[in-house]
C-alpha cells in the first residue's frame, strides 16, 4: 500500500512538474493554487473525518472499491455493470440514484488503479479540477488581458471553490467539466485555435457534466448557445446600443431554453416549477431552525417564483451572513461572503463601465448564467450548508464579474507592480 501511494505521488508530481515547465504565462501562480488545491483535497476528507456526521465522500468511495473488488473477482460482470448497469441488483452499493452512480462508476477505475486508496483518490480528483481551472484562465488571459487577476483570483483562489471541488466529491469533476467548456466556449468565441485533442475532450465534459450535475448544463448550454449564435449572426450589427445587444440576446435565449426542457424530465415546463418547491420543502424538513433560506409562500406558480427571486438571488451570492453563522464552516464562509458583499458595492459604483465594454455581451452571459443558476439553485436547495457546496457553480464567476472592474483589484496591481506583469500575455 505504501509503494503504491509513493508510486502515485511521485506520478502526480511528474505530471503537475511536466505541465508547469510548459508554462509561458502565469507560472509564478501554478504552484500556490495547486498547493492550495491540493490541501484542500486533504482537508475536505479530515473535515468529513471528523465533522460531518453523513459523509457522502466515503460514501462514494466505499461503493467504489465494492465494484473494484468486483472487478477483481469477475471483471466482465464489472464491465456489464460498468457500461450497461447491469447486474446492478447482485452487488450492496448504498448508493444507486443515477449521478451517485455515475460518479461510483468513475471512482472504480481510479480504485482499481490506486488500489482502494481514498486519499491518493482524492488528490488526483483535486489534480483534475485544478488543472480544468488554470486552463480556463489560461485561455482568460490570454483572450483579455486586462482582467487576468480578476480570472486568478476568482477561479484558482476563491477559497469557497477551492475547498468545494476539491478531493471526492461530485463537484470536483463536474465543475472541472464546466471549467473547460467555458474554456472552450471562449476560444469559439475569441476564435483561437481549438486542437483536436479538444473536440473529444468538449464531449466528454458535457456527458459529464450533464450526468453528474444536469442542472449546471441545464443553464449552462441555452446560455452559451445563445451566445454562439449571437456572435455568429448578430455581433457588431449592434454595437452602438447596449440595450438593443441584450434585448436581441434575451430574445435568442428562447428556442434554446425550449430544446432543453426535453432534454431532462425535470426540466419540462409542467414540472420544473413543481420538482423546485418538492425539493426545498423537503430540504426545510431537514435543516435546523435559522439554519435556511425562508420563502414566502412559496407556491409551483411562476409568479411565486418571479416574487421570490430577488430573496433567492441574494441569498445564493452572499449567505449566510455572519449572524447567521451557526458553525466554524458557516462562519468561515460567511467571512467569504461578506468579502464578496464589499466587492459587489464598489462594483456597482462603476457598474457603468460594464455598458461600454466591448465584450458586453460575455457580461451578459455571465450575469444571466450566475442568475439564473443562483436562482434555481437557493430555491431548490435552501440550506445554508447544502447552498455553500451546490453554488460553486456559478460563485467563480460571480466573483470573475465584480473583480473585472473593481477599484480595489486596481489598487492592489498599481501597489504590486508583479500582479501586472502577466498582462501583456496574447
Amino acid at each position: 500500500m505504501i509503494l503504491i501511494t509513493i508510486i502515485h505521488a511521485v506520478a502526480i508530481a511528474g505530471l503537475s512538474l511536466l505541465i508547469w515547465r510548459k508554462q509561458t504565462v502565469l507560472k509564478g501562480f501554478f504552484w500556490p493554487a495547486l498547493t492550495m488545491k491540493m490541501a484542500a483535497g486533504v482537508i475536505l476528507g479530515l473535515v468529513y473525518t471528523y465533522y460531518y456526521s453523513v459523509a457522502d465522500t466515503f460514501v462514494y468511495f466505499l461503493d467504489a472499491s465494492t465494484l473494484a473488488s468486483l472487478a477483481h473477482d469477475n471483471f466482465s460482470t464489472y464491465l456489464d455493470l460498468l457500461f450497461f448497469n447491469r447486474h446492478l441488483e447482485t452487488v450492496q452499493l448504498a448508493l444507486v440514484e443515477p449521478r451517485a452512480l455515475f460518479l461510483t462508476k468513475i471512482t472504480s477505475l481510479f480504485s482499481i488503479a490506486t488500489h482502494n486508496n481514498y486519499w491518493v483518490i482524492g488528490c488526483y480528483y483535486s489534480l483534475i479540477s485544478f488543472l480544468s481551472a488554470w486552463y480556463l484562465v489560461q485561455v482568460i488571459v490570454r483572450s483579455i488581458p486586462p482582467v487576468s487577476n480578476a480570472a486568478i483570483a476568482g477561479f484558482l483562489f476563491l477559497p469557497s471553490v477551492v475547498f468545494w471541488t476539491s478531493g471526492l466529491l461530485k463537484e470536483s469533476l463536474s465543475v472541472a467539466a464546466l471549467f473547460f467548456l467555458v474554456a472552450a466556449f471562449l476560444k469559439f468565441w475569441f476564435k483561437k485555435k481549438i486542437f483536436a485533442w479538444e473536440y473529444p475532450l468538449i464531449i466528454f465534459s458535457l456527458w459529464v457534466l450533464w450526468n453528474l450535475k444536469y442542472y449546471f448544463a441545464g443553464v449552462f448550454i441555452p446560455v452559451v448557445g445563445t451566445t454562439l449564435i449571437y456572435r455568429f449572426v448578430f455581433k457588431n450589427r449592434f454595437s452602438s446600443s447596449a440595450g438593443l445587444e441584450t434585448g436581441i440576446w434575451v430574445c435568442l435565449l428562447t428556442l434554446p431554453v425550449i430544446l432543453v426542457s426535453f432534454l431532462h424530465p425535470n426540466f419540462n415546463f409542467d414540472r420544473l416549477l413543481d420538482v423546485i418547491v418538492l425539493n426545498n420543502a423537503a430540504y426545510n424538513s431537514l435543516s435546523d431552525a435559522g439554519d435556511f433560506v425562508r420563502f414566502q409562500e412559496l407556491e409551483p406558480t411562476v409568479l411565486s417564483m418571479i416574487r421570490n427571486a430577488p430573496q433567492a438571488l441574494f441569498s445564493g451570492l452572499l449567505r449566510p451572513l455572519f449572524w447567521e453563522a451557526s458553525s466554524v464552516i458557516q462562519f468561515v464562509a460567511a467571512v467569504e461572503n461578506t468579502i464578496l458583499l464589499i466587492l459587489f458595492l464598489v462594483a456597482g459604483l462603476r457598474s457603468g463601465s460594464y455598458f461600454d465594454s466591448p465584450h458586453r455581451i460575455l457580461i451578459v452571459s455571465l450575469v444571466a448564467y450566475v442568475t439564473i443558476l443562483a436562482v434555481l439553485i437557493t430555491i431548490s436547495a435552501p440550506n445554508f450548508g447544502t447552498l455553500s457546496r451546490f453554488r460553486v457553480g456559478y460563485i467563480s464567476f460571480f466573483a470573475f464579474i465584480i473583480l473585472c472592474n473593481s477599484p480595489v483589484l486596481q489598487y492592489m496591481e498599481r501597489s504590486f507592480p508583479t500582479l501586472g506583469s502577466h498582462k501583456g500575455a496574447s
